[in-house]
């Protein structure tokens, strides 16, 4: 592996287990964006669960659900940004199309998220097992590449590109819908009730 130009906290430890096994690289890179969106996350849906207790009255039962799914819809938007995670950019992936080796769509980007609120930790082994594909991967047409490593503000950089794109409402209808799915196979929360 190169030098990376970024050097962030705990760089040479990660760096020293990933030339002993260089699956762990790949792994480090699913844990690290796991707790770093957890870390944006939880505040959001401690935010959002105060507020549908505060206010579980004036909603109705579909809304309030909604809210509290939207940090996972965040969640499995992850990599929208040029196919790049926060973990990926830090660590030097990307996620892209196997046919034109190119980023990878966001709505590819979304599809090979979907596994992730259902199977998380089987995700992990596949990963481990090939570190370029796991089941997601295999559902969007995607796989995981190394990249240049780039600082985490560029995720700025790159939102400042955005512009809408009439794919962003099938995502979101998408989304909708598998949560409301997931809505019947997780368990009743007492809070709506």
């Amino acid at each position: 592996m190169n030098e990376p130009s970024y050097k962030g906290p705990l760089h040479k430890e990660v760096s020293k287990l990933s030339n002993i096994n260089p699956r762990f690289h790949r792994i480090s890179s699913m844990l690290l964006d796991h707790v770093v969106l957890c870390i944006v996350i939880v505040p959001l849906s401690i935010l959002i669960f105060v507020l549908v207790i505060n206010f579980k009255q004036s909603l109705n039962n579909w809304i309030g659900t909604s809210l509290m799914f939207f940090p996972f819809f965040i969640y499995l938007n992850k990599d929208f940004l040029n196919g790049k995670s926060p973990a990926k950019r830090i660590l030097g992936y990307q996620v892209i199309d196997r046919k034109t080796e190119k980023p990878a769509s966001e709505l590819q980007c979304f599809i090979r998220n979907l596994t992730i609120c259902l199977i998380w930790p089987i995700e992990v082994v596949v990963g481990y097992i090939n570190p370029e594909r796991r089941i997601g991967d295999f559902l969007a047409n995607t796989k995981v590449t190394m990249n240049n490593k780039e600082k985490l503000n560029s995720l700025w950089r790159d939102l400042k590109k955005v512009h809408f794109k009439a794919i962003y409402i099938i995502i979101t209808i998408i989304g909708i819908i598998y949560f409301y799915g997931l809505s019947f196979v997780l368990p009743q929360t007492p809070i709506m009730n």
